[in-house]
């Protein structure tokens, strides 16, 4: 049969169409229940980031919310673009091309969100001043710790280092891009071939390349989370960096391990799946799987008020939530027409302008914007009328 011809185990490097792939999936139960499985929990991790995205383009300030937008997309992004590659496996380096584009846009905006937490350039110098920078970090400079130096932050050289901070991340914005790039036009010419490792194959040095920037990049994340760590305490950055660094370390190791692994022989062909595309099916199921619970992660951190806006501006909004309560007014509407002083006064005014009556007396005595008016019988009744008519004469 065709099928049978297509997914032969000598057709290492073949890849069926979505057509094919069904007819050889018919009848396979637990292949049609893992691609069910894997589609629910695509459209969940989508629907539940939808969800956050609109809390986030409401409760939060214009640029931070583009930011924090771009990171929470990681995980549908890489999600979909997995589960695209198990309908259409032809479609795969393209996907992961599309997905590691994403996620490297995205690396800067992280960085540029940690930055942007301290507001000003003079905030962030006063808040560093005096840290100390440690250059032996992992991943990459871990082992040579004790032979680095740890350089005190001071205002010279803080916004220098911060723009090598944001250059290493930046290379893997610009570097991986180019790389999937190259090695999808190299595919199209059939000298590129996902998976197999070889010294005359492109396809190890491609990934070793793509590993090195990333290594660079979360090397400079890393610097960066812990020179800031403790001075933005508020902001729960170390949430947040972990599941970024969760992302970006598995999605880049991953197919590494898997393409090891079917070189072993130890991912081995089995109908109806080559070698090759059982990893490549391995790998964009635990991509699916992984994002599932990494996006669950990063919504509980990233949509959020607490962490998200600055502490002035989180005091700010419960005042006026306490005010709206009160006076069923939108706090919304109040910042936004700036009647925070209307408002305030307003309070004042009543509290002050409150009224007491003794009833179990034949006297009255009325207390309106703090005068205290006393009267018996008519004179009381006429001085209440005064001033309700707008006399100032009592």
């Amino acid at each position: 049969m065709e099928f049978e011809e297509v997914f032969n185990c000598s057709l290492q490097f073949e890849d069926p169409t979505t057509s094919q792939l069904i007819e050889a999936i018919d009848g396979n139960y637990a292949a049609t229940i893992t691609l069910v499985v894997a589609t629910i929990l695509s459209i969940i991790t989508f629907v539940v980031f939808m969800e956050g995205e609109v809390f986030v383009c409401r409760k939060i300030a214009s640029r931070r919310k583009v930011q924090l937008s771009f990171i929470m997309g990681i995980y549908p992004v890489f999600s979909t673009t997995s589960l695209i590659s198990l309908y259409v496996p032809r479609a795969s380096l393209v996907a992961r091309f599309s997905a590691q584009v994403y996620l490297s846009v995205s690396l800067l905006q992280f960085v540029m969100l940690i930055t942007g937490y301290f507001k000003t350039r003079d905030n962030m110098r006063r808040l560093l001043k005096g840290s100390i920078l440690p250059l032996g970090s992992p991943p990459l400079l871990i082992f040579a710790s004790c032979c680095l130096p740890k350089i005190p932050i001071t205002e010279g050289n803080l916004l220098q280092i911060v723009r090598i901070i944001k250059a290493a991340v930046l290379q893997v914005a610009v570097l991986k891009p180019i790389l999937w790039f190259v090695a999808t036009v190299l595919w199209t010419n059939g000298s590129y071939k996902p998976g197999k490792i070889g010294l005359h194959e492109p396809f190890i040095f491609f990934q070793i390349a793509s590993l090195l920037s990333t290594l660079i990049a979360l090397n400079g994340i890393i610097i960066l989370f812990r020179l800031c760590k403790e001075p933005l305490k508020n902001f729960k950055i170390t949430p947040k960096f972990f599941t970024v660094q969760l992302a970006l370390v598995l999605t880049t190791t991953q197919s590494i391990l898997i393409a090891i692994l079917i070189s072993a022989n130890v991912i081995t062909c089995r109908y109806p799946f080559s070698a090759r595309m059982r990893g490549s099916y391995i790998d964009n199921l635990l991509t699916v799987v992984e994002m599932f619970f990494f996006n669950i992660m990063a919504t509980i951190w990233y949509r959020r008020l607490e962490g998200n806006i600055d502490p002035e501006d989180q005091l700010r909004r419960r005042y006026y939530a306490q005010l709206s309560s009160t006076y069923k007014v939108d706090p919304a509407i109040q910042i936004a027409m700036g009647d925070e002083t209307d408002v305030m006064t307003s309070l004042t005014t009543s509290e002050t302008s409150s009224r007491t009556l003794d009833n179990n007396s034949n006297e009255g005595k009325i207390v309106l914007n703090g005068v205290e008016l006393n009267g018996k019988g008519t004179n009381g009744y006429h001085q209440t009328k005064d001033l309700e008519n707008g006399s100032t004469e009592i």
